[in-house]
């Protein structure tokens, strides 16, 4: 796997144009995609030549990879300092206290428009028409956040076997996509009050719907939920 060149140890106006270029890249590849962008789009609005993306990035590939790594890394390391934290508190935080924490810290720095569409945007075309090396997405951004939400859910939620413990990671994140998503469509759209969408009103649900699901899949629940079976209730 080739080692990230998203920092700069060159002078000022290295860096500076090295940073404009991967936050143009960054908008170009969200906005059109690889195929669409070319290097000369992302030069003429950083202000700098085709030769400053060799310079800096050795091409448009590497800079894609870059561009993508500099924005969920950023992400990625702001929410596992956010756990880091979160797990320090004495007295531990009970089950609620941690989804309601990992739900705000998750959706924080996705709720402003321009930074959260582009994230999504950026995403979505990545795992519909994949450019990255292999095993980088999961390498570098899923495994390290989720590894360290099962470490903390296993200490302030009930016993999981180790399946049903990442099934439950899964689901948080996927109820926390899905909701932001949902957010910038509905903002898009011109609804009434009542079907406009209400962050603080989700992340209530997320935390009593998402608390539910995770003890009911416990090893040994203090009680078994009712369920159904081929239209039979069963205990």
């Amino acid at each position: 796997m080739e080692a990230p060149v998203t920092t700069c140890d060159g002078s000022p106006e290295t860096c500076e144009t090295h940073e404009r270029i991967l936050e143009t890249a960054q908008k170009f590849f969200a906005e059109k995609g690889f195929d669409a962008t070319s290097v000369r789009d992302i030069t003429a609005e950083a202000g700098c030549n085709v030769a400053a993306v060799n310079y800096h990035f050795g091409g448009k590939e590497r800079l894609y990879l870059e561009a993508f790594r500099a924005m969920l890394g950023a992400l990625r390391d702001q929410r596992l300092a956010m756990l880091e934290g979160l797990m320090r508190r004495d007295p531990t935080p009970t089950l609620e206290e941690f989804l309601a924490a990992f739900a705000e810290g998750f959706l924080d720095p996705l709720v402003d428009e321009s930074r959260g569409r582009r994230f999504l945007v950026f995403v979505s075309r990545e795992m519909l028409d994949p450019r990255l090396p292999a095993a980088v997405f999961l390498d570098e951004f899923i495994h390290p956040l989720v590894d360290r939400v099962m470490d903390a859910l296993a200490r302030v939620g009930p016993p999981l076997a180790p399946e049903k413990a990442l099934l439950c990671v899964f689901s948080l994140i996927g109820q926390l996509l899905h909701a932001l998503k949902a957010r910038h469509l509905l903002d898009q759209l011109d609804l009434p009050d009542s079907m406009s969408f209400d962050l603080a009103g989700f992340l209530e649900h997320f935390v009593r719907f998402s608390s539910g699901g995770i003890r009911a899949c416990a090893v040994n629940p203090t009680a078994t939920p009712r369920s159904f079976i081929d239209g039979e209730r069963v205990q």
